[in-house]
């Protein structure tokens, strides 16, 4: 299970023999929305609606791990719950209420799970890249040679700059010029003492934002969303362009009717 800022995922696998490897079983995912307000109300921490839509949601991933006959849980959480103040309590209330046990992963570890799972998807060995995941509260970025691999998380989240910045609908272009800005502080302060060093190796992008972009410039429709769909698709930077001036434009309505764009999303 990965709890994150906007999304909590459910992930069921069996062993079927050495050397390790796991069959996918289930997938499941819950748009639990866990920054909603986290930087508008009580600064840096989880709201109760927030809190009550996740443990529903993880209280619906228990009841299937069991009739699965699951016999181990892993389960993490990211984003916004590694600033919460209160994240005790809400990791104290998870496993009041579902029996799950779940621990807080810092950003450098998420982003060097992220490095090997986005690896053995794409079958990429260990070629230079600049791998990075883009979540509900927080970026991580994985870059350089194997022997001296950099590992960078940012609190840039789509989720917590989209309450910040985008409060009309559709945005408005001062709206849309401030988030600009702040995204490209963000990145320059980050990467000013450790800059990306320039090859040619593939920039890869994982996480839901980034498989949302793939399906809607392929036109998918988010049923045939899957793993084995959507791992290896090429977006040009065009492609995004052409995409963003479309949407950017619209209102959560009109982007409702895109394919490939689903409702826990649009916004």
């Amino acid at each position: 299970m990965d709890i994150g800022s906007h999304t909590a995922r459910l992930l069921i696998a069996q062993k079927t023999g050495p050397p390790d490897h796991y069959h996918p079983l289930l997938r499941k995912r819950a748009y639990t929305r866990l920054a909603e307000d986290f930087h508008t109300q009580t600064k840096g921490a989880l709201q109760p609606e927030a809190i009550g839509r996740a443990l529903k949601s993880l209280a619906g991933f228990a009841s299937v791990t069991k009739r699965y006959g699951v016999e181990r849980t892993y389960a993490v959480s990211t984003g916004v719950v590694r600033e919460a103040s209160n994240r005790d309590e809400f990791l104290r209330l998870i496993y009041e209420r579902t029996g799950i046990e779940a621990k807080v992963i810092s950003g450098e570890e998420e982003a060097r799970l992220t490095e090997k799972g986005v690896r053995h998807a794409l079958n990429m060995g260990s070629r230079p890249s600049m791998i990075f995941d883009l979540g509900g509260g927080s970026t991580e970025f994985i870059y350089g040679e194997e022997d001296s691999r950099k590992v960078k998380s940012i609190l840039l989240g789509a989720m917590v700059l989209s309450q910040k910045y985008l409060t009309s609908d559709p945005p408005n272009k001062e709206s849309l010029e401030a988030l600009g800005k702040e995204v490209d502080r963000l990145l320059r302060v980050s990467f000013s003492e450790y800059p990306c060093p320039r090859n040619d190796g593939p920039l890869v992008g994982t996480g839901g934002t980034v498989t949302t972009l793939a399906a809607m410039i392929y036109a998918i429709n988010t049923e045939e969303i899957s793993p084995e769909r959507m791992n290896g698709l090429i977006l040009e930077g065009e492609q995004l362009k052409d995409l963003f001036a479309r949407i950017k434009i619209m209102t959560t309505g009109e982007r409702l009717k895109l394919s490939g764009l689903d409702r826990g999303r649009a916004d």
